[in-house]
């Protein structure tokens, strides 16, 4: 259902909409007001400055971990990001897979707590994503949650452990995906926080590029993704009151 929402909600689909309706408008007027629109649009969407806007509360509506309460952490809390198969057929993580892995790791070492890689059977895979990046990266003393498919069972399966635990946890994930992940943890009684994420403001934000559209998508995945979450109550409307 969302991934079909999705695609009547990029900006090619919104841009293409618009120009149709030019191409079928009877109206010289109309056709050039239409067309005007159109690229309009697909400037907008393709500056990265509308990405920039639209991914600060996806990115900054969490607590975040600092250096008064990074010593209460818990245990680290990555989220798997897929996994692929090399030229000898066998599965490896993907780069972002790893990128958080390794990010976890080095907050699992530095605070001296375990480290936890959250990821199923997403495919056709054998192993689980969790599985294979443990044993690709040679972390043999992390711990592995192999049944979640996505982010609310990862949330769902690891509540007992948190409930046991106690937390605070630090949750690792992508930076689009910290809103949603964040929010779909607590609807599990989960006390997760993320690592501060730094704002880059530069004029650059302001010239039109085929990567701002690609953002917008992303962008548009996850808010999708959210409001999916809300009305199916993966994510429980009480906890958007206490961000």
């Amino acid at each position: 259902m969302k991934e079909i929402a999705i695609i009547f909600f990029t900006p090619i689909t919104v841009v293409t909409l618009i120009f149709f309706l030019g191409l079928v408008s009877s109206r010289p007027k109309n056709k050039i007001k239409i067309y005007f629109y159109s690229l309009l649009f697909l400037m907008i969407f393709s500056m990265p400055i509308s990405s920039f806007i639209l991914s600060f509360p996806l990115i900054n509506l969490v607590k975040t971990i600092n250096e008064n309460n990074q010593n209460n952490i818990k245990s680290v809390i990555v989220l798997t990001a897929g996994i692929e198969k090399d030229l000898s057929e066998n599965w490896r993580p993907s780069s972002n897979s790893v990128n958080r892995t390794l990010l976890g790791k080095s907050y699992s070492d530095k605070l001296f707590v375990p480290l936890v890689i959250s990821g199923g059977l997403t495919g056709s895979q054998i192993l689980s994503e969790a599985a294979v990046i443990r044993d690709y990266l040679k972390l043999s003393n992390s711990i592995i949650e192999q049944n979640s498919k996505n982010t609310y069972e990862s949330a769902k399966n690891l509540e007992s452990f948190c409930k046991q635990e106690k937390g605070p946890f630090l949750l690792i994930t992508g930076d689009y995906h910290r809103l949603r992940s964040y929010l779909s943890f607590k609807s599990h009684n989960c006390d997760v926080k993320l690592i501060p994420k730094k704002v880059n403001f530069n004029m650059l934000l302001f010239y039109p590029s085929s990567d701002g559209i690609k953002v917008f998508e992303k962008l548009t995945y996850e808010y999708m993704g959210i409001f999916y979450y809300l009305i199916t109550n993966k994510i429980k409307p009480l906890v958007l009151f206490n961000i």
